[in-house]
């Protein structure tokens, strides 16, 4: 495959700030599976799944021919965890399951070099991975790299740029990586900067190249010392914007790895999340029509 989405699999049940709820929605890396296969078909989603996957996530991997050939079924249930949100934001993520059965899933979902390296071959360009820092896939990449060239686009955990003393090891790691995917308050704690401008500062200084997020004003792709910014655009009513960081990322990696000029890199990222805005989950049903409407609108 031309390019693989790595990262955990996660069923969220999500409570609003308004009290609603909305049950059983499909998220996690899925999301970034999402952003590339708004532009092509060519990828592969690689993951650590119960066997009760196919139950959530079935009926959606099927809409959109999405081959089950990355999923290791080693976990005794799929992640599943209940989202509540406050009028800031992301308030608290909890597992429904008990205890000991969240201490085994976390124990055991860990996702390596040789479970990515299995899936590349020369014709892999673009590798996506949802990670922290500490996992001991980064000690490993030269596993990856034997069997391709593969450009690695790494989304920082939100926890692990918002902790100080966990800054060293996630600048170490972006650079290990090659590319980056960050948000504009995250920016902000991991480089110690005060506002937009001062954290572009700080990225071109740092001189890894990164997708910058900066929520619904829309995205910057920084590189060769530059930053290129493309506004959000929408394509439809606006109904839930959970996973638009992870699909507009995934998409500004395969519009990189493609070669498109930074700031087209942008707005197919921003592109990429105006689908994802139409729904709760992921855009069901991704067609060769969706695909083309996507293009035009990044030729207006």
């Amino acid at each position: 495959m031309k390019y693989i989405i790595v990262g955990p699999t996660i069923v969220n049940d999500i409570q609003f700030a308004d009290g609603s709820i909305s049950k059983g929605q499909i998220g996690g890396a899925i999301f970034c599976l999402e952003g590339v296969k708004i532009w092509s078909d060519d990828c592969l989603y690689v993951s650590n799944v119960g066997e009760d996957f196919s139950k959530y996530y079935g009926e959606w991997m099927d809409a959109n021919h999405c081959s089950y050939e990355g999923l290791n079924y080693n976990l005794p249930y799929t992640e599943y965890t209940n989202l509540i949100y406050g009028d800031e934001g992301l308030h608290d993520e909890v597992s429904i399951y008990s205890e000991d059965i969240e201490k085994k899933i976390s124990e055991i979902d860990i996702r390596t070099a040789e479970q990515i390296a299995i899936h590349c071959g020369s014709e892999t360009r673009g590798i996506y991975i949802e990670a922290s820092e500490v996992d001991p896939l980064w000690d490993n990449l030269h596993l990856i790299h034997m069997n391709c060239n593969a450009k690695i686009m790494w989304e920082i955990p939100t926890s692990a740029a918002m902790q100080k003393h966990r800054n060293e090891k996630v600048l170490k790691t972006i650079i290990k990586a090659g590319l980056y995917s960050i948000n504009l308050p995250e920016a902000m704690r991991l480089f110690e900067t005060k506002d937009e401008k001062s954290t572009i500062e700080a990225i071109i200084s740092f001189g890894v190249p990164c997708f910058f997020r900066v929520g619904s004003r829309g995205s910057y792709m920084i590189s060769d010392g530059q930053a290129y910014f493309a506004p959000s655009i929408t394509v439809g009513d606006v109904v839930d914007a959970t996973g638009c960081g992870n699909c507009s990322t995934a998409a500004a990696l395969y519009a990189y790895c493609e070669g498109y000029a930074p700031k087209k890199v942008a707005a197919m990222a921003n592109i990429a999340a105006a689908y994802n805005l139409l729904q709760f989950g992921p855009y069901p049903v991704i067609t060769s029509e969706t695909r083309a409407e996507a293009m035009r609108l990044l030729e207006k």
